[in-house]
């Protein structure tokens, strides 16, 4: 009977040993699941973070070349009055095959800037007495008040420069 009784309080024992380190094992498996799900929240952070401050501090401007998905088609006119699609402002730069010279935009951005009365106006007859590829129009949002952009070349402008704008546009037009 005694011997019943030492079986028993063994088994018991062993029982409990079990499940203390099952207890255990489950407490260490959690304790890795949430330092491994705080990992993966503190890395998200960090990505979301820098996709954050890379939008605040980047700059919207025209652009100086072509990229695969850009647009095969030229803005409606010389002179625009509505915004160019920026996928269609890439194919203006784009340069080789068809288009060994490539074309140039002159830009505005009055919405954000305190342009002059006429800046438009004044633009537009610049543009006018260039060929054809030479296009003007507004684009809003612009992180600048006049923007030239020719393959490979940017110049911002935070006024109206006449001189600037032509030496520019004549410096680039056949280069």
């Amino acid at each position: 009977m005694a011997d019943r009784k030492a079986r028993y309080e063994r088994r018991q024992g062993a029982r409990k040993r079990s499940r203390q380190e099952s207890r255990r094992t489950r407490r260490r498996n959690l304790r890795r699941t949430l330092l491994g799900a705080a990992g993966v929240a503190a890395a998200l952070a960090l990505v979301i973070g820098g996709i954050v401050l890379l939008g605040l501090t980047s700059k919207v401007l025209p652009p100086t070349s072509f990229g695969p998905g850009h647009s095969e088609s030229y803005p409606p006119t010389q002179i625009n009055t509505q915004p160019i699609h920026p996928l269609i402002q890439q194919h203006v730069m784009e340069r080789g095959g068809d288009h060994p010279e490539g074309g140039m935009l002159v830009q505005y951005n009055c919405l954000d800037y305190r342009c002059e009365p006429g800046l438009a106006q004044s633009l537009a007859e610049i543009v006018q007495s260039f060929p054809p590829q030479v296009y003007l129009a507004p684009y809003p949002g612009m992180d600048a008040m006049i923007a030239l952009a020719a393959p490979g070349r940017l110049e911002i402008l935070d006024s109206f420069d006449e001189q600037r704008i032509r030496q520019f546009i004549e410096r680039n037009l056949t280069r």
